[in-house]
Formats: structure tokens, sequence, C-alpha cells
């Protein structure tokens, strides 16, 4: 589908080209210093242009502006994501970044590794934004420092800290709208002499707007700090949620849609991390990460095998060593080992997918010890060089040895970025890929693998207030897993290839006002089947556009207009009718303590579906208020 409604184009347009009257004329200033420091590309904090890596950041003041609340809704922010959510809050939502599959996108927090699902997917529709401080996204091949999983890329969640602040913070928030929706949330952090915490606990409710589409989240997530001594620190980072999800079905196909039917969902993790800075040019990390994934399905059509308690485990334990070798040349190495174990106890009667009744159909263990090397290294003024290796031994797969190499350079004069990056990387079969219980196939011993390459230039302009981006990517991918209709089996497909290009442009030119826009084109194809893989749209378009017309309001608009996808399988493989997402923000601060929020969700009331069959949320506004004290 390649048609762009007229009065659709209209509006986005106006999104994308408004910022390019200016309100009022503006003094010139002397350009700001490009100096956005990220560490998920390197493991260590790094200016972003030297990583030579592609790396989108969501800090806290767009999540507070934007009144982002669950990890998808921030998401939806990165070029080349795609988030495919089946239209109820905490339904199951699929990650394709780049066009890899949603089990090849890494997601961590602080760099630990959350606890995935039997699909190898992360529960990331029930994960909120409370205590974090922003959200990094690497896009590319990522297994030489993080291992099987990192395929698509990386999602690190870094969390806020009380560390360093004069006196504590804290916060009371409430919002309510449409569909039953209220949400809760308290939090606090400080410090006091050597000890510092950030601490914050929500729930979330809302009833949806289908039959059966409610959702009871609560939150819990904390942080502790001790400096035992000016070049050592211990923290401690506790996490939970629980969460009872309903579950309708689609609104025509399998199943009939059972009130009662919903799925109970529990998260919990401890983690403690050492930090030694051994000397001015050595700094030593030692991480443990417990981290338990539990989920119960009950009132399910009796017999599907679909009533049941499933159990993920992780272990995760890492050393890190960073050495500054000299002042343009940086070492990384560190060791990791992870163990995992997954198990799921079907309480049901016997039935076409459930023979045996009440029993365990899935009960496995597995471990994967790793070494990685990294260099880092600016080897003329401007001009840098990174360079990964790591190897991984899994107990249930096959070695695995993957390398990485990327450069960059800014000019001088201009300040224009050049980057390219080659990365190879794998992805072990999932739980789900393999387990003849969940459809999968046995045989899927040999993992996914990839090449993945791309080549970018950044050019900053009007003092830096204005960056505009263009990254060409693709991934080669063989061994690819594959749906089969109706239940399987699944297959693993010779060759896949994602290939597109990512445009990004962004300019403030005063703190008045300021606009962004990006856009994706992808072609992710099944190469030996001569298909496309489905949910991955081939043009993405969003902007967001903000204006101030007084200090203390904020006005923002922001539309995604997704456009040729197909979903379905095999024979059922159709296009899926595009569609314009439009939302509308306002904050107002009252005082220096309180302040007011109100936004309307998919404006236009837009009859679109992420999966096909599963209809998206209609138009929804919400309105509520932050106290800080």
């Amino acid at each position: 589908m390649y048609h762009i409604h007229r009065g659709r184009s209209l509006v986005l347009a106006s999104l994308l080209l408004g910022s390019a009257f200016p309100l009022s004329a503006q003094s010139p200033k002397k350009a700001a210093p490009l100096r956005e420091v990220v560490i998920t590309a390197t493991k260590t904090e790094t200016e972003r242009w030297r990583t030579a890596s592609s790396i989108t950041v969501i800090d806290r003041k767009k999540i507070e502006e934007q009144q982002l609340q669950l990890l998808p809704d921030a998401l939806r922010q990165v070029p080349g994501l795609v988030i495919a959510d089946r239209g109820t809050p905490g339904s199951v939502n699929g990650i394709f970044l780049r066009g890899t599959n949603s089990d090849q996108a890494l997601v961590v927090i602080d760099g630990r590794p959350v606890p995935a699902n039997l699909a190898g997917l992360y529960n990331i529709e029930t994960l909120t934004l409370d205590n974090i401080e922003r959200i990094e996204v690497l896009r590319g091949p990522a297994a030489s420092l993080y291992g099987g999983k990192a395929l698509g890329g990386v999602i690190n969640i870094i969390t806020r800290s009380g560390k360093g602040l004069e006196k504590p913070e804290t916060s009371l928030s409430w919002e309510g709208g449409s569909f039953g929706t209220s949400i809760e949330n308290l939090g606090t952090r400080g410090s006091a002499g050597i000890f510092d915490w950030s601490i914050e606990l929500s729930r979330h409710d809302t009833q949806g707007y289908r039959l059966n589409s409610q959702m009871q989240l609560n939150n819990a997530a904390a942080k502790f700090g001790v400096q035992l001594a000016d070049s050592l620190r211990f923290d401690l980072d506790l996490r939970y949620y629980n969460a009872d999800v309903g579950v309708p079905g689609p609104a025509a196909g399998l199943g009939a849609n059972d009130a009662d039917d919903h799925v109970l969902t529990e998260f919990w993790s401890i983690s403690p991390r050492l930090v030694w800075e051994t000397t001015e040019r050595w700094t030593q990390t030692l991480t443990y990460q417990n981290g338990n994934f539990r989920q119960a399905a009950t009132n399910f059509t009796p017999g599907f095998g679909l009533n049941n308690r499933i159990t993920s485990r992780n272990h995760f334990l890492e050393y890190q060593s960073v050495f500054k070798a000299a002042e343009w040349w940086t070492i990384t190495a560190g060791t990791w080992l992870q163990d995992i174990g997954y198990s799921r106890f079907n309480d049901d009667a016997p039935g076409l997918f459930n023979p045996a009744g009440d029993s365990y159909d899935v009960d496995q263990a597995e471990t994967n010890w790793a070494l990685y090397l990294q260099s880092q290294a600016e080897i003329l003024p401007g001009w840098n060089l990174s360079a990964g290796l790591r190897h991984d031994a899994y107990s249930d797969f096959a070695d695995a040895t993957t390398w990485r190499a990327g450069s960059s350079w800014r000019m001088p004069w201009t300040q224009t970025i050049l980057h390219a990056n080659y990365g190879t990387a794998f992805a072990p079969a999932s739980p789900q890929n393999r387990e003849a219980a969940l459809f999968g196939n046995p045989a899927f011993l040999e993992p996914e693998r990839s090449q993945g390459f791309e080549f970018g230039i950044e050019q900053p302009f009007a003092g830096n207030k204005g960056v505009l981006s263009l990254t060409w990517f693709r991934n080669n991918i063989s061994n690819l897993i594959v749906f089969t209709p109706p239940f399987g089996p699944l297959q693993q497909i010779n060759q896949a290839r994602t290939e597109g290009l990512e445009a990004a442009l962004s300019w403030q030119p005063s703190d008045r006002y300021g606009f962004s826009s990006q856009y994706t084109y992808l072609e992710a194809d099944d190469l030996t089947a001569g298909t496309r893989l489905v949910r991955r749209p081939r043009h993405l378009v969003s902007g967001d556009f903000w204006i101030k017309p007084t200090s203390k309001l904020r006005l923002g608009a922001g539309a995604r207009y997704t456009i040729d996808r197909e979903d379905g399988f095999g024979a059922a493989q159709r296009d899926v009718e595009d569609y314009l997402n439009i939302r509308l923000t306002a904050n107002y601060e009252v005082s220096e303590n309180l302040e007011i929020f109100g936004r309307v969700e998919n404006l236009l009331g837009e009859r679109y579906q992420e999966v096909l069959g599963f209809p998206a949320m209609r138009t929804g506004a919400y309105a509520g208020f932050r106290l800080r004290f």
C-alpha cells in the first residue's frame, strides 16, 4: 500500500515542517559543545559520536514531557524500531529492531540481562518507566560485547540514583482518564553521608475498551548505594512487579473471547554491584543478578494446554576491567557467566495439545560463559577506531565467536560526523522455538547468525541547535527461525535479509519551541521463500513538535505514520492497512512544586491493527498532576 491519503499527509506535513517558520527572531549564540555520553555501545562512558554506533537516547526529561508510562511508549520514539502489540494494555508486544525478530533484541537494566519468557521475549509491555533515568537503544549487532540475543541490538534501561543530591527529592503523581485508567506513583531519592537511595512505587489500573482487556499492575523499583571508600562503591538494585492482564483474544479467528481468560505475571530481581577504581587509569566492576519471571495462564480454553504456570530464572555474574592505557586508548575486558532455567507445568485436563493433562512438559536449564575484549582508540584527533571480540560457550549449543569493528571521524571544520560499523552476531533458539511441547523443533541447535553493516553521516547546523543524520544498514541472516501455519512446525530458513535507511532531523532554535522527525525505510525479506517478513513496515515516518507559549506551559504534538506492511502466515499472508496515530500533550507548571498535565492518544480515532486480528485502542484522553517536594 503506497498510497497516502491526502488528509493524513497534510496533518503529518504540518508536524514535520512546522518548525520551518520561526516564531520570533533569535539572536545568534555560541555553538554548544557536542557532549552526549552513552554507555551501551562500549560498556564504558563514551561520547556518542566516538562509538561509531547508531544509538538513540530517551532521557527522563522526554519521558515526563511526553507523558510516557510504559517501556513500549518510549521505544516507539526510536528510528528503525517497530513495536507490534495486540491492542490492549499489557498484551504481548513484539520488538522488530532493524527488521530482526523479537527475540533478537537484548533487553538489559543497567547492563544486567532481564529474564526472558519461554518465547525468548521480554515482557516490556509491563515494564514501567518508574525510576528510569534514560533508555539507550543500540541498533545493530552487539554480540561482541553482549553475546547471544543481541543480533538486532540492545535496549539498555538505565535507572535513577540519589548519588550527589544535596537534599532529598520526593514526588507524588496521579493520572486518570479514558477506559477506566488510573495511575498512581510515589518516588523518593537522595543521599546522606556515604549512603544514597532511589525508590519508586506505582500502581496502574485500566479496564481497556474490549471485553476482558483490563490490566492491574503493581511496580516497585529501588537502588541503594554506599560509598565505602573514595575508590570503592557498592550498589544494590531491587525490582519487583506483578500484573493481572485480561486476554481478549483476536477479534475474529481462533478461540472465543472468554471474559475469564487472563494471565498473571510476576518479576523480581536482586542485583549487587561493586565498583573499584583501582587506580586513576584502572576500574574494576563485579556484578551479580538473580532474576525470576513467573507466569500463570488461567481459565483458557480447556484441552489447549494453555492453563499453565511458567517459570524462568536467571543467575548472572560478570567481571569487567576497564584500563586507560593512554589518554587516547581504552581497553575493556570481561567475563560473564549466565545460568538460565525454565519450566512449564500444565494445570489442565487432557486435550488435543496437552494429552498428558497435569504435568511438567518443559523443564530445562542451560549455562553460558563468555570472555570479551574491546579496544577504543583515538588514533588521530577526531578519528576513532573501536574493535571487539567475544567467545561464548553454551551447555546446549555450539561455541560462538563474534567480533565487531567500527570507525568514526568528526571533521574539525564542519563538525560533520562519519561513522561505519561491521559486526557479526548470533542468537540461540529460544525455549519456545526448540521445545516440541511449545510447537518448537528440538533440532534447532544451530543458532541464528548474522553479518551487519552500517554507514552513516551526522551534520549539526545552526550552531549545534539542529542535527541531520542519515544511516544505511544491512543484516544478512542465516538459519532464521520462522513460523509455519497453523501450529507449526517452525522452520529454519537458509537466508533472510533486512536492509534500509534511517533518517532523522531535530531542531531547537530556542527554549520556546523545537522539532524532531524520523523516517525509516526497511526491506525485510525471507530470501529462501521469496516473501516479506511480516509486521515490518516498509515506511515508518514520525515527528514531534513542541511549543512553550509561556515559560510555564508546554504544548506538544506527535504523529507516527506506518505504511506498507504485511501480516498473517503462509497462504494467509497479506497487506495490512496503513495508519496514522496522532497524540497531543500539554504540561503546565502551576508552581515550583506542582505540575498538571494532560494528553490525547489516537486523536483521529484510527481503527488500525498492529497485529492482524487485534484492534488498537481508540481515542483516549488523560490528565493528572505531579507534586514535588
